[in-house]
């Protein structure tokens, strides 16, 4: 008896593009190839499907240059920046270092 499970996956798609970033659903059975391995099915819809990161279509472009993620990867939208100085007092902290 081959062991199997069923999950729920949300991946999401990002079109290089044109920027356009949408989700889409997916129900994913694991089973073992009864050699060691694990088969992952993909269904969307009720469809079987190709894996989520291979043959997508932009809905707004038609482009087909398309990144998928699970939808547990987050993008960081902010960068962390550094607090403003005045060049005059970096030109003073650099000085107090000795490297100006």
């Amino acid at each position: 008896m081959r062991d199997a499970w069923s999950s729920h996956e949300t991946w999401v798609f990002e079109c290089v593009n044109c920027a356009t970033t949408w989700e889409e659903e997916f129900d994913v059975r694991h089973c073992a190839d009864g050699h060691g391995g694990e088969v992952e099915l993909f269904e969307h819809d009720g469809q079987r499907c190709t894996t989520p990161w291979i043959d997508h279509v932009c809905p707004g472009c038609a482009g087909q240059n398309v990144k998928a993620r699970p939808a547990s990867w987050r993008r960081r939208t902010t960068a962390v920046r550094a607090p403003a100085r005045d060049d005059l007092e970096l030109v003073f902290r650099l000085r107090r270092l000795h490297a100006y």
